[in-house]
């Protein structure tokens, strides 16, 4: 499967192959335009358990946050693709030690082991984001959540994909 960048990609691609989900990784070459804008690509379009998704893979270690370019293009393609499809951002925080932080254990995730650390999946739909986004730097054009709004507003990603591992 595409979606090989970096440790977050692969590791998420990796997850979608052990568990038989069908998935197909975007082609970030070609991007439309929605309004004379052009749109980044979310990363993943993915059948889940009761609807397909669209998403944007954002890894992270600690803070979760995204970017105005983000958050407007997701919010382009929801209205692109309208009710056929959920949008939404997957969080891949990692912990590359076995101590995983207070915060951390707060989150209702998906937690993939790995031989070089602990992965913690979640899910935060494009129109929660859009909800809670505080600017974090207006240089740089990123948004923030406050943590304990974050964690009320993500699911876990099995919670909408078909994670169960095949026997």
């Amino acid at each position: 499967m595409a979606g090989d960048k970096n440790h977050y990609e692969r590791t998420f691609s990796g997850l979608l192959v052990e568990s038989n989900v069908q998935a197909l990784a975007v082609d970030e070459a070609r991007r439309p335009v929605l309004n004379g804008v052009q749109l980044k690509n979310f990363d993943f379009l993915i059948n889940g358990l009761d609807a397909v998704w669209a998403l944007d893979l954002k890894g992270r270690r600690d803070r979760p946050w995204v970017t105005r370019t983000d958050l407007f293009s997701m919010m382009g393609w929801k209205t692109l693709l309208g009710d056929a499809v959920e949008t939404g951002f997957v969080f891949a925080f990692f912990c590359p030690d076995a101590e995983v932080s207070t915060r951390m254990l707060q989150l209702d995730a998906h937690v993939h082991e790995t031989p070089v650390g602990v992965y913690r999946f979640c899910v935060l739909p494009v129109g929660e984001a859009q909800r809670i986004a505080r600017q974090r730097s207006k240089k740089w054009g990123t948004f923030g959540f406050e943590w304990g709004a974050f964690a009320r507003a993500v699911v876990p990603l099995d919670a909408v994909l078909p994670l169960s591992l095949p026997i």
